[in-house]
Formats: C-alpha cells, sequence, structure tokens
C-alpha cells in the first residue's frame, strides 16, 4: 500500500504528462488507468487504495455522481423498516431504496422532508425528521 504523500506525489507526476490513453474500455476504465500508472494493484475490494485513502476517479466533464461511502444505519433491523417505508420497486421487483444525502439540507423522499448528514460527537449521523 503506498502512504497518502506517495499518492499525491505520483498523482502530480501523472498531471505533468497530460492525457493518458484509458487502459481499460467502459465505466471502471479511469480508475484501472490511474491504478495501474500509480502502481496500485486492481483490488475490486471495499477498501482504501492507499494506507488511509481510497481514490476516485471520473472523467472529465462527467456529470455522474461518485459514492464516497455508503452508510448502514443502526439501530439492526432499521434497513428493512427504511425499504418498507421509502423503498420503490427495482427491475426485479425488489424494493430499492437509493437516496442522496448532504450536510446542509434534509432531502426530499417521496415528497416528504427526508433525511440529512449531522456530525455530533465525532460521529457521522443521518438525521430524519420522518417517523420510521
Amino acid at each position: 500500500m503506498k502512504t497518502f504523500d506517495e499518492l499525491v506525489e505520483g498523482i502530480k507526476e501523472l498531471k505533468k504528462r497530460g492525457f493518458i490513453k484509458t487502459h481499460r474500455s467502459g465505466n471502471t476504465g479511469i480508475g484501472k488507468t490511474l491504478e495501474d500508472e500509480l502502481g496500485i494493484e486492481e483490488n475490486n475490494f471495499p477498501g482504501p487504495d492507499g494506507i488511509t485513502t481510497e481514490l476516485k476517479s471520473a472523467r472529465k466533464n462527467s456529470k455522474s455522481m461518485l459514492t464516497l461511502f455508503t452508510k448502514s444505519p443502526d439501530p439492526h433491523g432499521i434497513n428493512s423498516k427504511l425499504l418498507k417505508n421509502f423503498g420503490y420497486p427495482g427491475e426485479n421487483g425488489k424494493l430499492h431504496l437509493h437516496s442522496t444525502i448532504n450536510a446542509l439540507e434534509f432531502n426530499t423522499l417521496k415528497g416528504k422532508t427526508g433525511f440529512k448528514i449531522e456530525i455530533k460527537d465525532g460521529q457521522i449521523n443521518i438525521a430524519s425528521k420522518l417517523k420510521i
């Protein structure tokens, strides 16, 4: 694994080189190319590419969102309640719930005030005004 400083230096060197043709076509090509050029072995599992750092990449001018992390909520079993109350059927007929939240304002789910991020006592929490 590379240290944060090693990753930063590697990225600076890549920037000096300018355009680098992708090593793989499709959605994962940019990330694969970045990892290859930085000497990071492709791992395809959650966790950092460096000691404490996970690299994220995107095509220039991409309008797609990047998932920085996913949060599995407490208490145990709350996912089922969230799906029951706010989920929507996917192509396979199963309920899905995908929601973009931020720390500035509550989002909207099914026309109601939904969730937002709050930081309390050094922990990241998902706050809601909804009865779940």
